[in-house]
C-alpha cells in the first residue's frame, strides 16, 4: 500500500490581497465640532456633526512598513495635521479624494495633533496599546494661518512630515463641503483609524 496523500491546503485566490488592500483592512472616520467666540469673547458650539467615513491612501502601506523597519530618516507615525482649500468648483459639486493621493489639492496649513489616544472595542480611550486611534486637533481662533480661508480638504501626515506643506507620508484623505475659518471660529476635529 502506498503512502496516503497529505490533503493540500485549502486557499482561495485572491485572499491575502483583499486581507492587505489597506481600503479593506484600515478604516477611517471623522467628526468635527465647531465653536464661535462672539463679540463678548463667549464661546458657543455651532456644530457637532456625526463621524462620516474618511478615506485611507495609498502610502499608509509605505509609512507602516518605514515604521515596522526602524527606518531612521523616520521621524514618526502621525506627526501632522493639515488644511487645504481645495477647490472653489468643489462647492457646486464635491470631488472625492483619490486613493492614490500623496498630498491634499491645496495645502495652507498644518500643525500637531492635540493628542492620539487608543480607544477599546466600545470606542472609550485606555491607557494600553489597541488597534483603533483617535487623533484630535484643534484649529484654534489664534491659528493665524488657518483663518480667512475656506477649508475643504484635510489630511494627517507622518514619516518624513515636517511642519512644511506638502510634506511626509499622507495616511488619510477628507474633501468635506467648504468651512469657513477666521479669527471667532475654533474647529476641532476627531479622526478614528481602525486597524
Amino acid at each position: 500500500m502506498g503512502e496516503k496523500e497529505r490533503p493540500r491546503a485549502q486557499t482561495r485566490t485572491g485572499a491575502a490581497h483583499e486581507r492587505y488592500d489597506t481600503r479593506r483592512a484600515v478604516k477611517g472616520r471623522f467628526r468635527d465640532e465647531v465653536y464661535r467666540r462672539d463679540a463678548s469673547g463667549r464661546e458657543v458650539l455651532v456644530e457637532a456633526t456625526e463621524y462620516r467615513e474618511n478615506l485611507i491612501v495609498a502610502t499608509l502601506p509605505v509609512l507602516l512598513a518605514g515604521l515596522m523597519a526602524n527606518e531612521s530618516t523616520f521621524a514618526g507615525g502621525i506627526l501632522y495635521h493639515a488644511l487645504g482649500e481645495g477647490l472653489a468648483g468643489w462647492d457646486t459639486g464635491l470631488e472625492r479624494p483619490s486613493f492614490d493621493q500623496v498630498r491634499l489639492v491645496n495645502e495652507f496649513f498644518r500643525k500637531l495633533p492635540d493628542s492620539i489616544t487608543f480607544l477599546d472595542d466600545q470606542g472609550k480611550p485606555v491607557d494600553h496599546v489597541t488597534s483603533t486611534l483617535l487623533v484630535k486637533t484643534t484649529f484654534d481662533y489664534e491659528d493665524a494661518g488657518a483663518n480667512g480661508r475656506f477649508i475643504r480638504e484635510q489630511g494627517l501626515f507622518g514619516g518624513t512630515a515636517t511642519g512644511a506643506k506638502d510634506s511626509g507620508l499622507m495616511v488619510d484623505a477628507i474633501n468635506h463641503p467648504a468651512l469657513w475659518k477666521d479669527e471667532t471660529i475654533r474647529l476641532v476635529r476627531f479622526i478614528q483609524l481602525i486597524f
